[in-house]
């Protein structure tokens, strides 16, 4: 049995409660076990399943897992209810096993952005330079709902473990069409995260803690 299946057991026995070891609050917290599912099977398995049989949310799932994860130091987001209305928000309401991960990527962003506008840039420089690029303007995380893409399936939004940017400028639809720049997809892409610029029809605003979903 390779590692990264021996990581997803442990997991999905913390969640069960089948096993519980002097480490395993560790393990859940820290990040320590998450790798990047392939498929609804791993999904399910990492990150628990957040249906009940009826096809209703879990609300034991949802209470256990999910929370709003809040923003590095410096960072201000902003929940895009239209294109000309932006509402304040603390943080993202994300899967818990990916608060960690969350804040690594929004570090990165804000030190390359830093970096574009100088080393000695102010906190509000950095802010300026990504409001400016929408860069911190955010269509949600968690949302319990079936996938756009195929209503047989549960969207990665009901697991808490994808996140929509900027939808009004990147929106879902052939051709792609984007204002988020390529740099800002591989950071995220550095820590685990893929995107939905190559889905079949593009959602650049995408982006998701899975492959093969």
């Amino acid at each position: 049995m390779n590692e990264r299946v021996v990581c997803f057991l442990i997991v999905k026995l913390y969640f069960t409660n089948s096993l519980k070891l002097p480490f395993m609050d560790i393990i859940a917290t820290n990040n320590l076990a998450v790798t990047t599912p392939n498929g609804y099977s791993e999904i399910n398995t990492l990150f628990g399943n957040p249906a009940n049989h009826d096809g209703t949310l879990n609300k034991a799932w949802e209470a256990a897992n999910i929370l709003v994860a809040e923003p590095p130091a410096g960072w201000k987001l902003y929940y895009q209810n239209s294109p000309g209305s932006l509402i304040p928000v603390r943080g993202i309401a994300m899967h818990r096993l990916l608060k960690d991960s969350f804040t690594q990527v929004l570090t990165d962003i804000w030190d390359y952005a830093k970096n574009q506008i100088g080393n000695n840039a102010s906190d509000d420089l950095v802010r300026n330079w990504l409001h400016d690029k929408r860069l911190d303007q955010t269509g949600g995380g968690f949302n319990y709902r079936k996938s756009s893409g195929n209503n047989t399936v549960l969207s990665l939004h009901a697991y808490g473990i994808a996140i929509d940017w900027d939808p009004a400028h990147n929106p879902h639809q052939k051709p792609l069409t984007k204002t988020l720049p390529d740099w800002w997809f591989d950071i995220w892409s550095t820590h685990g995260w893929t995107d939905g610029r190559h889905f079949n029809t593009p959602d650049p605003m995408h982006v998701q803690f899975a492959t093969g979903a």
